[in-house]
């Protein structure tokens, strides 16, 4: 794939995204330290797995012609977290985290429904997935709010995650009924 699929920034109403590039470690590596964030996503990681983190990112991009975005609010240019879209083995997903200090603020779903559309606007699937730890209940209230359905549920205890999925023709009806505006 191209490595210009994907546009290198884009906006949303209250977010800006740009493309993760090497200047982020900083943000990244302070990311992956927080233990409130990193509780919903398995747990902190050092400096050295998150120089790994960006550097398979720095690679996804390449290879696939899109892949993660660092987000600030368009406002204020806060940093707010990072957000994109992910090869998986079987699957392209949606991911998202945000910084606790944005939480609650409805952020994570204005960036799933931006990540949908694009995804579904310039890749040639059938569907998207995205993945949410089992207790993480706003972010998998978050998914099912942007029409995404439960599909499969794996693991146990703490590590337990659901798999969320919407297909394309689930999609556009969702844009029909204004769940994706």
């Amino acid at each position: 794939m191209s490595a210009a699929l994907f546009p290198a920034t884009f906006d949303t109403v209250r977010l800006h995204a740009q493309r993760m590039d090497e200047t982020h470690l900083p943000f990244i590596r302070a990311m992956h330290a927080d233990a409130r964030l990193m509780a919903t996503m398995g747990g902190t990681r050092d400096l050295a797995a998150s120089r790994l983190y960006l550097l398979r990112n720095l690679a996804h991009w390449t290879q696939q012609g899109f892949g993660m975005y660092v987000l600030s609010e368009r406002d204020s240019g806060v940093p707010a977290g990072r957000a994109g879209l992910k090869r998986a083995v079987d699957a392209v997903e949606v991911a998202y985290a945000l910084v606790p200090g944005c939480w609650g603020k409805g952020y994570a779903t204005e960036i799933a429904r931006a990540l949908l559309a694009l995804g579904f606007g310039q890749l040639p699937v059938d569907a998207l997935a995205a993945v949410a730890l089992d207790g993480n209940a706003a972010s998998c209230r978050v998914l099912e709010k942007c029409g995404m359905r439960r599909v499969a549920t794996a693991g146990e205890g703490a590590a337990r995650k659901r798999r969320y999925e919407i297909r394309r023709a689930e999609w556009r009806g969702a844009i029909g009924a204004n769940i994706s505006a």
